[in-house]
């Protein structure tokens, strides 16, 4: 688990099997996610890089404003 998901090559280059991070809000507020998108490799959802699965939530809450525009709060259960 990292709270940002940077640096995804140490973790595929460890072996890790699963990387879980949160923190992007997928851009919480339209069309902020496109900010997200630049300055991470992976801003939401899932990729895999060698034999490491990394995944982002967009998470429940919010950060600043308790609103969310242009993309939904999510609970993920692996």
């Amino acid at each position: 688990m990292n709270h940002q998901p940077f640096n995804l090559n140490e973790a595929a280059e460890a072996n890790v099997d699963l990387h879980l991070s949160g923190h992007t809000h997928n851009g919480q507020l339209w069309p902020f996610n496109y900010l997200t998108e630049a300055i991470f490799e992976l801003s939401w959802g899932l990729i895999k890089k060698g034999n490491t699965n990394f995944y982002v939530s967009s998470g429940y809450g919010t950060w600043g404003p308790p609103v969310r525009i242009g993309n939904r709060p999510e609970v993920v259960v692996f």
